[in-house]
């Protein structure tokens, strides 16, 4: 008789072919269905955190480009402030001795 002995872990199926038997290992079946399970919880979590940085990326590139034309803005009326008072000092100062002279004819 060619019969395997039934183990406590294992199934066997009744011959549905002469040449075909089937038998499942229940413990085997149950830690591939475990194994598979925390690969997929895996995948789906580092999924879930790759959106959240790539979120978090495009808030930071938001606040960077806004704080970058706030800065932009305030050098600008700094510069223009800076340039009012150099104007200023070149009309109302004339330190250039050679030029003293040309004034006083005017």
């Amino acid at each position: 008789m060619n019969e395997k002995p039934q183990t406590a872990r294992s199934y066997r199926s009744n011959v549905i072919d002469d040449n075909l038997v089937l038998s499942f290992n229940f413990k085997f079946l149950a830690n591939l269905l475990l194994v598979g399970g925390s690969i997929l919880y895996g995948w789906f979590s580092l999924q879930e955190r790759i959106a959240n940085l790539e979120k978090e990326v495009l808030e930071a590139h938001n606040e960077i480009r806004n704080l970058l034309s706030k800065h932009q803005l305030e050098e600008s009326a700094q510069l223009e402030e800076l340039e009012n008072k150099l104007k200023f000092y070149e009309k109302e100062l004339n330190i250039n001795p050679l030029s003293w002279r040309k004034r006083k004819k005017k």
